[in-house]
């Protein structure tokens, strides 16, 4: 999980943690604290980071897919183009779609 996401978490466990604790000495002193509030809030964020990870990893996926699927389609390009301008005059090489000044 992302840290930005886990440093308030673990502090917000202590938090609850320390209060379970303390419940005795928050009540004399007339504090009360929503742990259930708090656990709740740690575990929605610990779901959204959750999703958030599962969404990264399927965009890293379909990212390393579309460059390779680049990279094929440019080697492929330069494999059927090679031909042409080996045996074509650059004035022709429009012709057959290439953009080539050269």
């Amino acid at each position: 999980m992302n840290k930005i996401y886990s440093e308030p978490i673990s502090k917000a466990q202590s938090l609850i943690e320390g209060v379970k604790k303390q419940t005795d000495v928050l009540a004399r002193k007339g504090v009360s604290v929503s742990v259930d509030a708090l656990a709740a809030a740690c575990s929605a964020l610990e779901s959204a980071g959750a999703e958030q990870d599962a969404a990264e990893a399927k965009l890293k996926e379909a990212r390393d897919a579309a460059h390779a699927s680049l990279e094929r389609l440019k080697a492929l390009f330069n494999e059927a183009k090679a031909p042409i301008k080996q045996n074509f005059s650059p004035e022709a090489w429009l012709s057959f779609g290439l953009q080539d000044k050269k």
